[in-house]
């Protein structure tokens, strides 16, 4: 079943690369040679607007009400789906970080790695009681909710992630101090 998820992640990790590789080229050409780390999750809008969570919607919707091959398949779609989107957010994110923290990248990607693990425990703890007592669409309804919560984050981040940058110096790094 999870075949779908993991074949939207095989195709999803290459293609989020080459995507936020070309989106930074092109807004670095636009502002005149300028190179601005934010820039690199400018491929992620479309993916954590509609791509994520609009699967785990329509998972939900269909797992609660399409019955038989039908409601199988069309999960297996959204499985698919949603395999793509997650890569497609979460592969640029870490490359930001990393953008904006070249010293301590190793240091950088175990943070996020172990932030990542920790929330996928306490969801994976979580969902199978909230299902029994508020349903699958529910269920799904919170976790897309999520979702566009994550957008929004990823959206402020896009637009004042230089502002937000120089309010703290949390030791930001280009390539050429290394």
């Amino acid at each position: 079943m999870f075949l779908p998820a993991g074949l939207g992640n095989t195709i999803g990790a290459p293609l989020a690369g080459r995507i936020s590789d070309i989106i930074v080229q092109r807004w670095e050409v636009k502002r005149g040679g300028v190179w601005v780390p934010e820039d690199r999750l400018r491929g992620t809008t479309i993916a954590a607007l509609v791509f994520v969570p609009m699967s785990i919607l329509l998972s939900g919707a269909i797992t609660q009400y399409v019955d038989g091959t039908l409601g199988i398949v069309l999960n297996l779609v959204c499985l698919f789906v949603n395999g793509l989107g997650v890569d497609l957010v979460l592969s640029p994110c870490s490359a930001y970080f990393v953008d904006i923290m070249h010293a301590r990248s190793a240091e950088t990607m175990a943070a996020n790695t172990a932030l990542r693990s920790a929330f996928t425990a306490l969801a994976t703890a979580a969902i199978l009681p909230l299902i029994n007592h508020i349903g699958m669409l529910a269920t799904n309804a919170i976790a897309a909710g999520l979702a566009w919560i994550g957008f929004v984050l990823l959206w402020v981040t896009i637009h004042y992630g230089d502002r937000m940058r120089a309010w703290l110096d949390v030791g930001f790094s280009t390539p050429s101090d290394n």
